[in-house]
C-alpha cells in the first residue's frame, strides 16, 4: 500500500470507511462544479464509480485525510496518458482555503514523477474558479493557456485553463 504523510496530512488509498464522507463530497454540487464526477446523479452510478474506481485504483487514486482528526477530507488522483499525468484533486467545503491541496499535491508531483514515470504534470481548472488556478501555482505549474470553453449547466461560458509541470522543472525547483 501506497502511502505518503505530509505535516498535516496522510495520503493514502481510499477504504470501504471513507464510502461515505466521499458520497458527501461526490453528491456537493459546489465540490464537483467544474469536475468529471459532477454527472454522477445517483447513488448507484456513486456505488459503481467508488468499487471501480476510487477502492480499485490504488496507485493513482489517494484519499486526503487530516492527521489530526484522522477524517477525509479530499481526494487527490491521477490520470496517466502515457508520458503525461493528468491530476484532479477536491476537497470537502469545510478543508477549503487551508492549503491541504497544495500540500498534498507538493508531495505527490514528487510520486508521479519518480514512480508512476511523468514527464508532465497537467491540470485543469475552470475560469469560474480562479482559486484552483492559484492552488496549481503553488504546486510549481505553470500557466499553459487555454484549453476549451463550454457553458455550464447555468448558462455560464467556463474557459477550461490548462497548467503543467515538466519534471525537469520540477527537479530544478526541488533542488
Amino acid at each position: 500500500m501506497t502511502q505518503f504523510e505530509t505535516e498535516r496530512l496522510i495520503l493514502r488509498p481510499m477504504t470501504t470507511a471513507d464510502h461515505d464522507a466521499l458520497a458527501d463530497m461526490i453528491f456537493d454540487p459546489q465540490v464537483v462544479a467544474y469536475l468529471r464526477y459532477r454527472r454522477v446523479q445517483s447513488p448507484e452510478a456513486f456505488e459503481q464509480l467508488f468499487t471501480t474506481h476510487f477502492l480499485a485504483d490504488t496507485t493513482t487514486v489517494f484519499g486526503i485525510e487530516r492527521r489530526r482528526d484522522h477524517q477525509l477530507i479530499g481526494f487527490y488522483e491521477f490520470h496517466g496518458s502515457g508520458a503525461t499525468g493528468e491530476l484532479t484533486y477536491a476537497l470537502s467545503p469545510a478543508a477549503w482555503g487551508h492549503g491541504y491541496v497544495a500540500e498534498a499535491g507538493n508531495c505527490l508531483m514528487h510520486y508521479g514523477f519518480e514512480t508512476l514515470n511523468y514527464e508532465t504534470i497537467e491540470a485543469h481548472y475552470a475560469s469560474a474558479n480562479p482559486n484552483s488556478g492559484r492552488v496549481m501555482a503553488k504546486m510549481g505549474m505553470q500557466a499553459a493557456g487555454e484549453l476549451h470553453t463550454f457553458t455550464s449547466d447555468k448558462g455560464e461560458v467556463i474557459h477550461v485553463m490548462r497548467y503543467l509541470l515538466t519534471k525537469a522543472t520540477w527537479r530544478q525547483l526541488s533542488a
